[in-house]
């Protein structure tokens, strides 16, 4: 529940990278193809979204 509603705080982009690449177990390659974008972007937008991710779990109470 609270991962769920973590993912939520995030943008439509980075919500659905991580989708790809984390729950789906897609490499970035297949998750840029997949979504269409370069592979590049992908990884960008994995690292900002798993930071923004750190944070929405952090105001939730849940730590490392």
């Amino acid at each position: 529940m609270t991962l769920s509603d973590a993912l939520d705080d995030l943008t439509p982009a980075h919500r659905e990278v991580l989708v790809e690449t984390y729950f789906k177990g897609r490499t970035v390659n297949e998750a840029a193809e997949t979504l269409g974008i370069p592979s590049g972007t992908v990884r960008s937008r994995v690292f900002y979204a798993l930071r923004s991710m750190k944070l929405a779990l952090e105001e939730r109470g849940v730590t490392a």
